[in-house]
């Protein structure tokens, strides 16, 4: 068993998967899809104080050591190889309803304070998420997964202080 494992590893190569694009449908701010380049230093209360959908990637080419289990979707298995996304709307009060669409199937997504710290270390830990009690959705809002297209990721939030922040899990597509 660790064999096979081992030799489908080194087969596998590298892989990633990352948000291709998103777009906010319907809102009551003036917020625009915001994809950052790279993580950024910290998440939390106020830190972007803005109406946008903001998304950014993770890590990338995680084997994951343990079966997954998360809030949506899952469970994932232990040795898919897999990829860590952030959705977060830190806005300043409203509702907010849009999609964002990443290059590798959905597996998971992660959208309670125990289940995101959980998930905290496989994502690469460069971002710093503040007050963790305050993490995932609130009563009234929602995520699910496109039942069209498994590659998109559907919010309806509210957002206030601190904001909403979930974390989403790809398949990983190898790198050419």
């Amino acid at each position: 068993m660790i064999r096979a494992l081992a030799l489908a590893l080194l087969l596998a190569g590298p892989a990633a998967a990352h948000v291709l694009d998103g777009q906010i449908t319907e809102q009551d701010g003036a917020g625009r899809f915001v994809l950052l380049d790279e993580p950024p230093l910290a998440v939390g209360q106020d830190i972007f104080d803005s109406p946008d959908l903001i998304a950014f990637d993770e890590a990338q080419g995680v084997i994951l050591p343990a079966m997954l289990r998360l809030d949506l979707g899952g469970p994932i298995p232990t040795g898919t190889v897999a990829a860590f996304h952030s959705l977060v709307f830190d806005g300043t009060g409203g509702r907010q309803r849009g999609w964002v669409l990443f290059d590798g199937p959905i597996l998971g997504v992660a959208i309670l304070p125990d289940t995101l710290a959980a998930t905290d270390a496989l994502a690469g830990g460069v971002t710093l998420f503040l007050g963790h009690e305050m993490r995932g959705l609130e009563r009234g809002d929602r995520a699910w997964i496109d039942a069209d297209d498994p590659r998109r990721l559907w919010v309806d939030w509210a957002g206030s202080s601190p904001g909403d922040q979930l974390r989403v899990v790809t398949g990983a597509l190898p790198l050419m």
